[in-house]
């Protein structure tokens, strides 16, 4: 078993190497233009940019191909290049040197695009089987991937010889060459510590970080399995536009979704578009804490008795229940109209009694724990827009 080990980390950190140094070689270097297609490049801000996403796209693509089927992306971008230096050794083909590149890089993004899915795929099957899983996963040195076996040692799933120090390799690996150039996201990962020795919310954070620089979604089996440690990683950890990824599962059914939360809705989203649009991209903050509220209230409504786990989870929990000792006594019927407000106040009791009784009849709940659960969601539910219409601490 140790051998095996060792075998697969040794064969992971050669491949990461070799695409690295491929994708090295391919490189324009602005500080040495090393051919006249290159000086051209360089002379030219759009063309630069264009040959960053190229190599941003290759990367990526290159990991999320099996390392065994690289061949046709390393000759795809053999040819490029030859068409390259033939297309952009000479100023005048300046606009046809940028088509070029365009064609280039639409081309890596889709077939990343479908690369990603298929990763996507592999992730979607731990839960039928998690051992089949990692041996696809293992075909592959992708950021991505790396992630998800790391999640998959770290909760147990999968069992591995010398399980910390083939997270550190894989977490190493990650930090060190696969993601991309982004200073606050690596000073971020790093601020995560060591990963392999840090509770399973550490991991799960981890794996977070890495699928939001994917088309990759956090499926919902993570949250059916871990709880609340989940939906903490998976939430608003940024409060800034970072916060649009990774996208979430989407639950069978939402709980806000029902006619007595739609009343409700009626009487407090008219006031929270112009907040929302007054916070710029703060506001995808707010937005991710609304989608993760509403997973965690649709899909384990169970996990909203829990006690919170980070310091984070810990301050937002306490936000909520100003927020909501707020919304028990408003009195700013500037911000939000009295009769709107007595209106939610209404309404509420409905929409209550509405989601207990689902919790009782869909997630077999007893009376008391679901009507104590409900509580918790329209808590979630009011809480979490009140806050867009106070001042920012």
């Amino acid at each position: 078993m140790l051998r095996i080990a060792s075998w697969l980390l040794a064969g992971i950190a050669v491949a990461t190497v070799s695409a690295g140094a491929a994708m090295a070689a391919d490189a324009v270097s602005c500080a040495k233009p090393a051919s006249p297609a290159e000086r051209t490049i360089c002379g030219s801000a759009d063309l630069k940019l264009a040959a960053e996403d190229i190599a941003t796209s290759l990367r990526s693509l290159t990991g999320n191909t099996p390392v065994a089927e690289r061949d046709g992306v390393q000759r795809a971008q053999q040819a490029f290049l030859a068409e390259r230096d033939r297309v952009c050794a000479d100023k005048s083909g300046l606009q046809a040197c940028q088509r070029l590149h365009e064609r280039r890089v639409a081309e890596l993004q889709s077939q990343d695009s479908a690369a990603q899915k298929r990763v996507g795929a592999i992730a979607a099957g731990i839960p039928k089987d998690a051992k089949a899983a990692a041996a696809a996963l293992q075909r592959y040195d992708g950021a991505a991937a790396k992630a998800w076996l790391v999640y998959l040692y770290h909760s147990g799933a999968v069992p591995v010889a010398d399980r910390e120090s083939a997270e550190r390799a894989l977490v190493g690996a990650v930090i060190d060459r696969d993601l991309p150039p982004d200073r606050e996201l690596a000073e971020e990962m790093r601020n995560l510590g060591d990963v392999a020795a840090a509770p399973l919310a550490t991991a799960l954070l981890f794996l977070r970080h890495v699928l939001s620089t994917t088309e990759l979604e956090a499926p919902c089996f993570l949250f059916t399995r871990h709880g609340q440690p989940a939906f903490e990683a998976f939430g608003a950890f940024w409060g800034n536009s970072r916060d649009d990824s990774p996208a979430l599962c989407r639950a069978p059914s939402s709980v806000y979704d029902m006619p007595e939360w739609k009343k409700v809705a009626a009487h407090i989203d008219p006031v929270l578009e112009p907040a929302l649009e007054e916070r710029g991209s703060i506001r995808l903050g707010y937005e991710r804490q609304f989608d993760v509220d509403d997973l965690q209230a649709s899909l384990v409504p169970s996990t909203l008795l829990e006690s919170p786990m980070s310091p984070d989870a810990r301050r937002a929990a306490e936000q909520r229940q100003r927020a909501i000792a707020l919304f028990r006594n408003w009195k700013d019927f500037g911000l939000w109209r009295e009769a709107d407000y007595k209106a939610t106040l209404a309404a509420l009791p409905a929409a209550v009694s509405a989601t207990a009784k689902l919790y009782r009849e869909r997630f077999g709940m007893n009376g008391p724990t679901a009507e104590q659960a409900a509580k918790a969601a329209a808590d979630r539910f009011i809480a979490g827009r009140l806050a867009l219409l106070l001042p920012e601490e």
